[in-house]
């Protein structure tokens, strides 16, 4: 059996959810879908929406805190995300990662509770989230705060597409139209690609959620003397109102699927509110004119006519609506094919897609030749090229003779190949230049022989602020020395795992610097330029102390095992006639002042105390956690030496940079290196490949 897969379609206003398995018969695979269900209520699909609590100020995720809190409330945590921007809930701005994690928090939670553990997690996106959109990143992050790093992002058209229960059989290369119809509508032509269906292009609009404006308008104006009171009356009485006619109103609307007419009341004693399916037909009119509009504008975008579209799907809760599908029907002249339950295609095919994971799997290719660069151990440390014995691009044999150098006593060397035959690929030393010891004077390109131990490339990370490594060596930590912002990530992947940005809500920092505090936990000290201090827990988010010196700052320095913090100021008291410089001492647990210091030249007064990290676990020199390899950083590369045959297995050129510091993980799986130049600071990681 397969592990468990959690799927999430993630809505505008509801979301649903469900526990993938696949078990591996004898002649087939079998598949078994287990949905998460509202625990309150037993309804496959599960309230969207959010609030943030006044009293705890936590997200709280569901309609509990709704009625009583209606302004600290937003009935889709997407909104944020598809806005790309922070919403207000209440006082308080809340960005559209807090909004998911929550919610995905919450999700997850009770699918374990239904269904037992999961350990992987597929979430499925609107086909406007194109590649490289911002917004992907942003479900990608909120995933991984809840525990889930390798989260997968399914397109929901392509899931469409793959939902069981549309039963389409098609080959490679057919294009299918998927109208998906929720709070918002969306029109996606796909193609088949490989099995899966490739969204090409898509409009949408949010016709569904127009749709319950309006009939919450009607139910306003035929129940006037009922409900405008409520609507009248401002603050949290209106907003109230205002989500229970929505209620009604969408309760109604999918009763009419199977009825021409819907009753309900909006509060006992109140006349009865009915909804009727021709009426509902005229409301929904103007969205079906532009729906089909819609269909016709992405099928000419991608060049073909609406005869070579093979199927056209209908899903999403509005599929029920009456006379969409006979409105599509007629409008394109193609079938439509509208699955069981459409509101849950898109789940359904999502845990189709994610339940195929097992099977992409890519094995390495195997290398057919490897570029080393060759360097000599010259006598005196230097020699002048006398001349190359070997072309660029011409091969030569093991313990060939390459080139010649003149050293300053004026003896002649011949600079000979190594073990290996191969290729001379660049002559990096031109004739009567000089060949220093340990530097590359040429690469070359030669057959890899039967090592034990080879490193592949698996990621190269670069950003313009810092690097460090925790000193447990399980994750790298990017920072900005402005303070803007700290990322925490997963060595072997390369994913965000955390991040904080504490600039929300108030004055941006002007500086920070990264520290780890007690009990090795992640900090982040901020500071700016007025001598306001803030220090902020990494991981949790919180802002655990602050302070403010009553001088500016020039200088500040952080003693990570006392937990202290000193500030120095130029010129900031007088003793006499002079001006003196004065130092603050901080307790950076408790934001509290513990000592101040008049004198000159104060930094050098406190050992122990750095502008950087000295946890960080990147040295010149590491050896492997096995003691098998040990890597060093030469002249700027990083060499890496098999310490039972004292060869060497892997060396990478990384000039011109200022610094190289390089570390294996903490399983010794993974080897890094850290190089800063002059556009910034950069990681490389490689794969150590073992031996079987």
């Amino acid at each position: 059996m397969t592990e468990p897969v959690l799927v999430v379609d993630l809505g505008s206003w509801a979301l649903s959810a469900a526990v993938v398995t696949r078990e591996q018969g004898l002649e087939h695979t079998r598949e078994q879908l287990r949905l998460v269900r509202d625990p309150a209520t037993g309804a496959t699909r599960l309230p969207g929406g959010a609030s943030l609590d006044p009293a705890s100020q936590r997200l709280v995720t569901g309609e509990r805190l709704r009625d009583q809190h209606p302004r600290h409330y937003v009935d889709g945590v997407r909104r944020a995300v598809d806005a790309n921007a922070p919403i207000w809930l209440g006082d308080q701005l809340v960005n559209g990662a807090e909004l998911v994690t929550a919610a995905l928090d919450t999700v997850v939670q009770e699918a374990r509770r239904q269904h037992g553990e999961v350990t992987r997690l597929a979430v499925t996106v609107p086909a406007a989230y194109r590649t490289h959109d911002p917004r992907r990143e942003v479900l990608v992050t909120a995933a991984a705060v809840a525990g889930f790093p390798d989260v997968e992002l399914v397109h929901d058209p392509s899931a469409a597409v793959a939902d069981p229960l549309a039963q389409l059989d098609l080959p490679d290369g057919a294009h299918v139209l998927v109208c998906d119809l929720g709070a918002t509508w969306s029109a996606t032509l796909t193609q088949l690609q490989r099995g899966v269906a490739v969204p090409l292009s898509q409009e949408s609009s949010g016709s569904g959620r127009d749709l319950d404006v309006v009939l919450a308008a009607d139910l306003r104006a035929t129940l006037t003397e009922w409900v405008e009171p409520a609507f009248a009356a401002g603050g949290d009485v209106s907003v109230r109102a205002n989500f229970h006619a929505l209620d009604i109103v969408r309760r109604l609307k999918h009763r009419l699927s199977e009825a021409p007419e819907a009753t309900d009341q909006v509060e006992p004693g109140a006349p009865a509110y009915t909804m009727r399916r021709n009426l509902l037909e005229q409301l929904t009119e103007p969205a079906n004119r532009w729906l089909i509009a819609s269909c016709r504008a992405v099928i000419a975008r991608a060049g073909i006519v609406p005869a070579e579209v093979a199927a056209v799907v209908l899903v999403g809760g509005c599929a029920h609506l009456p006379g969409v599908a006979q409105a599509l029907h007629a409008g394109l002249g193609r079938p439509v094919t509208r699955p069981p339950e459409p509101e849950l295609a898109v789940l359904r095919g999502a845990a189709r897609l994610a339940g195929d994971r097992a099977t992409r799997t890519l094995p390495v290719d195997p290398a057919p030749w490897r570029v080393e660069p060759l360097a000599w151990t010259v006598p005196g440390g230097r020699g002048r090229l006398v001349r190359w014995l070997a072309k660029e691009g011409e091969p030569y044999p093991a313990g060939a003779p390459l080139a010649q150098i003149r050293t300053a006593d004026d003896r002649v060397f011949d600079l000979t190949a190594g073990r290996a035959g191969g290729v001379l690929l660049e002559q990096r030393v031109p004739v009567g230049g000089m060949v220093v010891s340990g530097t590359a004077a040429a690469h070359v390109r030669i057959v890899p022989t039967a090592e034990r131990f080879q490193l592949a490339k698996r990621h190269h990370l670069r950003v313009a602020g810092d690097w460090l490594l925790m000193p447990d060596r399980r994750m790298l930590v990017e920072w900005s020395r402005t303070g803007e912002y700290v990322k925490v990530r997963s060595v072997d992947s390369g994913a965000l795992v955390t991040e904080l940005r504490p600039g929300r809500g108030a004055g941006r920092p002007q500086h920070g610097q990264v520290a780890l505090g007690p009990n090795q936990q992640l900090a982040l000290v901020t500071w700016d330029a007025d001598g306001h201090f803030a220090v902020w827990d990494v991981l949790s988010g919180r802002m655990t102390s602050s302070f403010s010196d009553a001088h500016r700052p020039d200088a500040v320095l952080v003693n990570e095992g006392e937990w202290r913090l000193v500030a120095t100021g130029e010129g900031a008291a007088s003793v006499g006639r002079y001006r003196r410089d004065v130092a603050t001492v901080w307790d950076l647990a408790t934001g509290a002042r513990l000592d101040r210091i008049v004198g000159e030249d104060l930094t050098r007064r406190f050992a122990g105390y750095t502008d950087t990290s000295r946890a960080d676990a990147f040295a010149t020199e590491m050896a492997s956690p096995d003691g098998r390899l040990r890597a060093a950083v030469l002249d700027g590369s990083v060499c890496v030496r098999d310490v039972e045959t004292e060869a060497e297995v892997f060396r990478a050129d990384l000039s011109p940079a200022r610094q190289v510091r390089t570390a294996f993980c903490h399983q010794g799986r993974h080897l890094l290196a850290r190089r800063t130049d002059d556009e910034g600071t950069s990681i490389d990681v490689w794969e150590v490949l073992q031996p079987a």
